[in-house]
């Protein structure tokens, strides 16, 4: 195997009679898994291997990447109350800046930080509970801007940039180094 990939934890070869093409499957904890159809070879299957080497490298350090990102600390938060304030300070936002939303509700989701519907409905992870309070505004502004703005034009970085005091990148930045804590 090639020695750029050696982080990887395990190699394993299975034989399925349901598979109809080799298949390689990379898991969170660096195992792999080559599958092997009923009239293949496990020669076949390593030179298979060998070729997606470089898709390997890809992934591994796509894994890497994530294993790195800070976990959202330990609280001990009233998820009710905080979903309240986060709901209370949505309000004032909308207000404020004139971005009347249809609802809100609070999900939890493995990806999605928060997200606007076409119809002006905004969802919010529950995970925002366990984030700096700079970063749930962020957030809440974030979706509030997709109300006139249902894409990420340069318009609404424009728009958010402005409520957030030219800050929109660097937080956005600051929101990927943090990784879901509730999933569901």
């Amino acid at each position: 195997m090639d020695s750029s990939v050696s982080n990887l934890n395990d190699i394993v070869f299975v034989r399925s009679q349901r598979a109809r093409h080799l298949r390689i499957t990379l898991h969170p904890d660096k195992t792999v898994r080559v599958t092997i159809p009923r009239a293949g070879s496990r020669t076949e299957a390593e030179k298979f291997l060998q070729s997606k080497i470089p898709w390997l490298k890809k992934h591994l350090q796509k894994i890497d990447k994530y294993n790195q990102l800070q976990e959202l600390p330990d609280a001990d938060i009233d998820i009710e109350k905080a979903q309240k304030e986060l709901f209370g300070r949505l309000d004032y936002f909308a207000k404020k800046h004139k971005m009347p939303y249809r609802k809100v509700s609070f999900r939890c989701q493995k990806t999605k930080w928060g997200s606007c519907s076409g119809k002006n409905n905004i969802n919010l992870n529950v995970n925002m509970v366990f984030l700096p309070a700079e970063l749930q505004d962020y957030i809440l502004l974030h979706e509030l801007c997709h109300i006139p703005h249902k894409n990420h034009s340069q318009r609404f970085w424009s728009q958010l940039d402005e409520y957030v005091q030219g800050r929109a990148k660097v937080l956005s930045k600051q929101l990927k180094k943090y990784r879901m804590k509730l999933t569901a």
